[in-house]
């Protein structure tokens, strides 16, 4: 106990905040629940990072400085709950995050959902699409620091719509969307349907206390199609509907991204798709996906792009990630000093099709986790970025861009 609270206290020190006022192994005193069983309270995820680089740091094409080591917020995020006992319940979420002068992210999960034991679960508002499986899982409980580079280029981010869960089939999880109108944050114009099927063959996850392993086995296909339209902002100018596929060098921080395919204007419908699979057998977690997008620009060739990623972590004081309804959480620690995980993953995009020499990135991570209780997690990762990719201007030749990354995260989740 002395420990826990100890090391409680070091790290609500380091955010800000008293820690003595709470036990760290249980939950802290952010909701208030009646009688009757209705419910209120806060939720929030605040992750401070740093991120520094060596090797190559600079763009090709002049010799600026693209990659500068930094630090700073990553999220702050509050949610306003509420839920009642007759099935409907609500969310609020925003990301209050100020860096570099401007707001980071904005509105995030802002959402109604009534759910029912016999027809599932109807929503309507602003969440995450489906495509991109490491995307949907919470940004509280990743394993590694950032998703993966197919996954950024792939998932469509959050959407407003309406969509419906349904797990009433033993073993079997089925999902329905619309998406329409963009985001709240005002991007993303577009609409197009969204869907995902997950198979969990066995899914066995013991309680406290017993001998058993946990064996989960999770296979999962997820496609959607996306009709954008322009857009037209406040000086009138109109930007024609666009398809662009790029992503960060698995550092979240950073605006420079080492592939791009540039923007595909007018570029039809724009069709993704994922496999995803994963393995938990007591402390081993294996995760992979395969995720592929298409565009079919107005008088140029159709565009294909495809990536993947394979990972792995071990759990090395014997936990096991818990799982449920397609998604996977954060270690829930058996000792006062928490748990240690550690992991490893490859991933893979190629974004070069034809006319579009976007590039083609290949990362290897290794990473480290401690949970400390319910509420802490202190996250290393380090990265070996490698990049092909054109440059036009007076370069004209394929140039490898291949930085190495070290990035460390605090993080507090309630």
């Amino acid at each position: 106990m002395k420990l826990r609270t100890a090391i409680a206290a070091a790290l609500f020190c380091a955010f800000g905040t008293n820690a003595m006022a709470y036990d760290l192994l249980n939950d802290w005193p952010t909701k208030y629940k009646t009688a009757d069983g209705y419910e209120i309270g806060l939720k929030g995820l605040f992750q401070y990072q740093y991120e520094g680089y060596s090797g190559d740091t600079t763009n090709p094409s002049n010799g600026a400085e693209f990659l500068p080591d930094m630090n700073a917020w990553r999220r702050k995020e509050i949610n306003l709950y509420g839920k009642t006992p007759w099935g409907l319940d609500f969310n609020i979420g925003y990301d209050v995050t100020i860096r570099n002068g401007a707001p980071a992210t904005g509105w995030i999960d802002n959402f109604v959902r009534y759910t029912n034991k016999e027809a599932g679960e109807f929503r309507i508002g602003q969440f995450k699409t489906p495509v991109g499986w490491e995307e949907t899982i919470s940004s509280s409980a990743t394993t590694f620091l950032e998703r993966s580079l197919p996954v950024q280029a792939t998932n469509m981010g959050r959407r407003i719509g309406a969509d419906w869960t349904y797990t009433g089939i033993k073993d079997w999880l089925f999902y329905l969307a619309y998406f329409s109108g963009g985001d709240l944050n005002g991007d993303n114009d577009g609409d197009g349907p969204a869907a995902r099927v997950v198979w969990t063959p066995f899914n066995r996850q013991p309680g406290a206390g017993s001998r058993e392993e946990s064996n989960v086995l999770h296979l999962g296909l997820a496609w959607s199609q996306e009709d954008r339209d322009e857009t037209k902002d406040g000086r009138g100018v109109i930007t024609p509907p666009q398809a662009r596929f790029r992503a960060r060098p698995e550092s979240g921080m950073t605006g420079t991204r080492l592939i791009d395919s540039g923007n595909l204007n007018y570029p039809g419908d724009i069709d993704r798709l994922g496999l995803e699979f994963a393995w938990i057998h007591g402390p081993l977690l294996v995760q992979a996906e395969y995720l592929t997008f298409s565009a079919d620009p107005r008088g140029k060739p159709s565009y294909d792009g495809d990536g993947y990623y394979i990972s792995g972590s071990w759990v090395l004081t014997g936990e096991s990630r818990p799982y449920s309804k397609g998604t996977i959480g954060n270690v829930r620690p058996v000792h006062d000093w928490g748990a240690f995980e550690v992991a490893l993953r490859y991933s893979s995009l190629d974004l070069n099709d034809g006319p579009v020499l976007g590039g083609k990135e290949d990362n290897w991570t290794v990473g480290a986790n401690w949970y400390l209780g319910q509420h802490f997690k202190v996250q290393a990762n380090y990265i070996w970025a490698n990049s092909t990719k054109y440059y036009g201007g007076t370069i004209k030749k394929n140039v490898d861009v291949d930085p190495r990354i070290f990035e460390a995260r605090l993080q507090i989740a309630f």
